[in-house]
């Protein structure tokens, strides 16, 4: 068993040797090196900066709309007799949707074209006998009147006989078929909706302060999460006259064009407004340590990490760029930030 009398001895022993150890451990390298300790080199991950486009974005969220898209109704109103499509058919302008009964609109056109024939006949007749009669004047004018108000009566006929047949006024997809044969159409029945998809629109809001450099034809990116991998490529299309006063954004619209139809109306998609481009040194987004409000990258040279701050100019889907602090082609690191500080040595992976 120690006594307190040893105990007390011990105690200068022990703080003497703590404090050589912390000496030993945070000794420079180049003392440690006159002392004969050469400190191993960290293994690291490293990228070599390149300078590249950067491209100035202004990010928003946007929601997709269809280039056209209306519902489809019928100008009259009659029983269905023929129904020509299926859900989801992709159809051409012009093409025909559904038929209405429309027996009474022929006969009332067959009916007018004759009394039309026959009108005509008697404004030749009277049109010969005004030559010789001076009463026949009179009578021709009336003829004439006649003829006119049977030739507007027929072309009305044709009209309403021409919308018994419904037909596609555009190209395009068509939703879900909402009628059945035989039933009764109103000029309120929805029978389907019709989308024109070949051109999808976009439209987001942008911070006032950008106005000014918002311009009808500058290039857009989006991106929607059902094909994270792929980016579509529009262009602005309209830029609205009116701020909104609570939000103060202004709406932009773009268009994409949209022939593999992929993109829907009704998206979500992550829309990115090209403002700019510059060059900058594109480095991983891993490599930069922000501080406070400043940003770090560790520099390789010579086997060598050192500190060095860096100025950020931009970042897009992962990767930063840089235009103060390093150059095209120097090394930075990637992997292995938390093991090193600046002087450190290493070796870089690979």
């Amino acid at each position: 068993m120690y006594s307190k009398q040893s105990g007390k001895a011990l105690f200068p022993f022990i703080i003497t040797l703590l404090l050589g150890l912390c000496v030993y451990l945070y000794l420079p390298n180049s003392q440690g090196e006159q002392l004969g300790y050469t400190p191993t080199a960290t293994q690291v991950t490293a990228h070599t900066v390149a300078s590249e486009e950067n491209a100035v974005l202004i990010e928003a969220i946007g929601s997709a709309r269809a280039n056209q898209a209306i519902y489809i109704k019928s100008a009259q109103s009659d029983y269905v007799t023929d129904i020509f499509f299926n859900d989801g058919d992709l159809v051409s302008k012009g093409q025909k949707l559904v038929q209405l009964q429309s027996q009474q609109e022929q006969l009332t056109v067959e009916e007018l074209a004759i009394n039309l024939r026959e009108e005509k006949r008697q404004l030749e007749r009277l049109t010969e006998l005004s030559r010789s009669q001076a009463t026949a004047k009179s009578l021709l004018e009336e003829q004439l009147s006649r003829v006119d108000a049977t030739q507007a009566q027929l072309e009305n006929a044709k009209t309403k006989l021409a919308e018994m047949t419904i037909k596609a006024p555009f190209s395009g997809i068509l939703g879900k078929r909402q009628i059945s044969i035989g039933a009764y159409v109103s000029n309120s029945t929805i029978i389907t909706s019709l989308d024109d998809i070949s051109i999808i629109k976009v439209d987001f809001k942008v911070p006032e302060k950008y106005l000014a450099q918002l311009n009808v034809g500058m290039k857009v990116m989006t991106q929607n999460d059902a094909y994270p991998e792929k980016t579509f490529t529009g262009k602005v299309t309209h830029v609205s006259a009116r701020i909104d006063a609570v939000t103060r954004s202004v709406e932009v619209t773009a268009s994409f064009s949209n022939k593999s139809g992929l993109l829907r109306p009704g998206m979500l998609l992550n829309t990115a407004l090209q403002l700019s481009s510059n060059q900058a040194m594109m480095v991983p987004e891993k490599a930069v340590i922000p501080q406070q409000d400043k940003h770090y990258v560790f520099q390789i040279e010579d086997g060598v990490a050192t500190k060095v701050e860096v100025h950020v100019a931009g970042r897009h889907n992962g990767w930063v760029a840089i235009d103060q602090g390093i150059s095209n082609g120097q090394q930075v690191v990637t992997e292995g930030i938390i093991k090193i500080r600046s002087g450190s040595k290493v070796t870089v992976k690979g």
